[in-house]
């Protein structure tokens, strides 16, 4: 029994322009030479010959089409570029981010099948980024729409759901962990759309992840699914995935500010504002003032032990650090009297080399 999900999110030109893995290699092989052979080399040192070659080889082509058609649909090799959720996302969380958890003694239970479902989560979850409508209760529509997609995206890389049950329910649910609650506190402002559905970069800065709040949702929405052989683990794996995808919280200050900034300037696209006009400064101060510390400080929470024991400590100093620069930014006069979003975007910058001392 699959994650009941609100529609059937039909594939779209992207799909079609890239149906399979051979095309998804082709493209890589241009765009990313040499990833194919990082990941296979990866997976033998992971203890690979324990799980048979026709198997490694589909979850690699799995998550070489899931990044290809990402690239393709929101980055740098299509038409509508999405400044974070894009190509370099997924190879941050698929190279660095696993590759980082992979080294911690905190995460040496995880075994072979779990770091290949980790590295199909890396690659498919956030396929799709402007879903209109709602998913399902607190299920994202851009998650829903992702594990349709990465439901076919296995088929046709030989893992169907009546082969691979349990991969597809732990899919699913990594997926559905990563929604973000975009339901603000009720002080708060409502949560801003554009005419394309709920914003992903709105909502990174709107609400925490599901991950945690998974089981309770399912046992009352689709309680059946809890009881599925696999769901123990798929939900461990789900909290471990959330943790990685917001592990910026715990990489390098300079990074956490790459970040926010990428998400400033995607939340700024999707709300049809020109970076270089005067409408775009209030936002964006807002965003890179107030939002970035409430984002690490209140709404971001480690869903594992292993995400915690892995980033938690890097997060402190980062905690430290985003206050020390919001209250910099607070009597910076470039930072206040920037008259367009790019403006504001260089101040911040600049304040940020300070307080993280590589300027």
């Amino acid at each position: 029994m699959p994650l009941e999900l609100p529609q059937p999110y039909d594939a779209d030109s992207v799909e079609r322009a890239v149906p399979a893995p051979a095309q998804a290699r082709a493209l890589l092989q241009r765009e990313l030479p040499g990833l194919s052979t990082r990941l296979s080399e990866r997976h033998q040192r992971w203890g690979g010959e324990a799980q048979s070659p026709e198997r490694i080889r589909a979850i690699e082509d799995a998550v070489l089409l899931g990044l290809a058609r990402l690239g393709v649909r929101h980055g740098r090799w299509g038409q509508d570029f999405h400044a974070y959720h894009n190509e370099a996302h997924v190879m941050d969380l698929l190279i660095m981010r696993i590759d980082r958890l992979h080294a911690h003694p905190a995460a040496a239970s995880l075994e072979l099948e779990d770091w290949l479902r980790l590295e199909l989560f890396a690659s498919c979850h956030d396929l799709r980024q402007r879903e209109g409508g709602g998913g399902a209760g607190p299920l994202g529509a851009n998650e829903a729409a992702s594990i349709a997609e990465t439901r076919r995206i296995l088929g046709v890389c030989g893992l169907a759901a009546e082969l691979e049950p349990e991969l597809h329910l732990a899919l699913d649910l990594m997926i559905a962990g990563s929604t973000f609650d975009a339901r603000p506190a009720p002080a708060r402002a409502v949560e801003e759309t554009d005419r394309l559905g709920p914003n992903s970069a709105e909502l990174a800065a709107g609400g925490g992840a599901l991950a945690p709040r998974l089981v309770p949702w399912l046992r009352e929405a689709q309680p059946d699914l809890l009881n599925q052989a696999g769901a123990r683990k798929g939900l461990r794996l789900a909290r471990i995935a959330a943790d990685l995808d917001t592990a910026n919280v715990g990489e390098v200050f300079g990074r956490l500010c790459d970040s926010a900034v990428q998400l400033c300037e995607e939340r700024e696209m999707r709300a049809g504002r020109r970076l270089g006009s005067a409408r775009s400064a209030a936002p964006c101060r807002e965003f890179l003032l107030q939002a970035q510390l409430r984002y690490i400080e209140d709404l971001h929470r480690f869903a594992s032990e292993e995400g915690e024991a892995t980033f938690g400590s890097d997060k402190a100093l980062n905690l430290l650090r985003m206050r020390g620069l919001t209250g910099r930014l607070q009597t910076d006069g470039a930072f206040r009297q920037a008259q367009t979003g790019s403006e504001v975007i260089e101040a911040f910058f600049d304040a940020s080399l300070q307080i993280d001392g590589t300027g």
